[in-house]
């Protein structure tokens, strides 16, 4: 494989993995909702459901941040 053909495939890859990550971040979101509104004023639950709802917002800036992290190694190598 050359070069570019490397970088293409590359490219696919991460961008199938952040729709797929995007897609997972949307889905746990809606669950930590489900859990919040289901938590019936419980304190602990719906602390368990918070928590769900942060961990679901890092995934997805973890999500973002790797083509942006990729995009910056393929920028320092020179090959775009």
């Amino acid at each position: 494989m050359s070069a570019p053909e490397i970088v293409s495939l590359f490219t696919k890859l991460t961008d199938l993995a952040r729709t797929i990550g995007i897609a997972a971040a949307g889905l746990f979101l809606a669950w930590a909702g489900f859990l919040y509104m289901t938590a019936g004023g419980s304190p602990r639950r719906m602390e368990t459901a918070k928590d769900a709802a942060f961990a679901a917002v890092g995934g997805l800036a973890v999500v973002l941040l790797a083509k942006v992290i990729a995009d910056l190694v393929q920028n320092a190598i020179g090959i775009k």
